[in-house]
């Protein structure tokens, strides 16, 4: 199935996203978020790269898994994403990884666009993206919010669709 959600999201100086997904490739965008100050989660060659941009030039911390189709094994993984002032965390199936962001002293991320999952619709200008290929995949959970106890679950049942996602449920191939 192919569907892009999309979101209203506002960064700031901190935000958090958690979600479950099931990849069917190994290059695809995952999450994007604003245009010229922005955030940006998706799967190159296997990799996660968690990108944030405030203005001063993108910052990237990355996770790369032992094997380059070790995401695409047909199980669930767990993502989350904080990013707090100038600190960046990507955690994947419990794994984190952090950068300190260096690039200026501003740490607010100041996006008031659309929070796309699973890709970016046609014609929209994003950037801090290596790739425009959508997602492939199965999304089951999806909680955000600007503090982890502040988190809100989403009804994906609720969310428009776009065009690459399964929600909440997996078919088996």
């Amino acid at each position: 199935m192919r569907n892009r959600l999309g979101l209203r999201s506002e960064v700031g100086s901190s935000f958090n996203i958690e979600l479950e997904v099931r990849p069917r490739t190994k290059t695809a965008v995952l999450l994007s978020v604003g245009i010229l100050e922005y955030l940006t989660l998706y799967f190159l060659n296997g990799t996660i790269k968690f990108t944030v941009d405030n203005g001063a030039g993108p910052e990237t911390v990355s996770y790369v898994p032992s094997m380059t189709n070790a995401l695409c094994d047909g199980h669930w993984h767990h993502i989350k994403l904080y990013k707090t002032k100038n600190l960046m965390t990507l955690t994947v199936d419990g794994r984190s990884n952090l950068n300190i962001m260096k690039k200026g002293k501003k740490t607010d991320t100041n996006t008031k666009d659309p929070l796309y999952l699973g890709g970016v619709p046609k014609g929209t200008r994003s950037r801090g993206l290596e790739t425009t290929e959508g997602f492939l995949g199965c999304i089951r959970v999806l909680n955000m919010g600007k503090k982890p106890r502040k988190r809100k679950n989403i009804d994906l049942s609720q969310v428009p669709l776009f065009g690459d996602i399964t929600k909440n449920s997996c078919p088996v191939n």
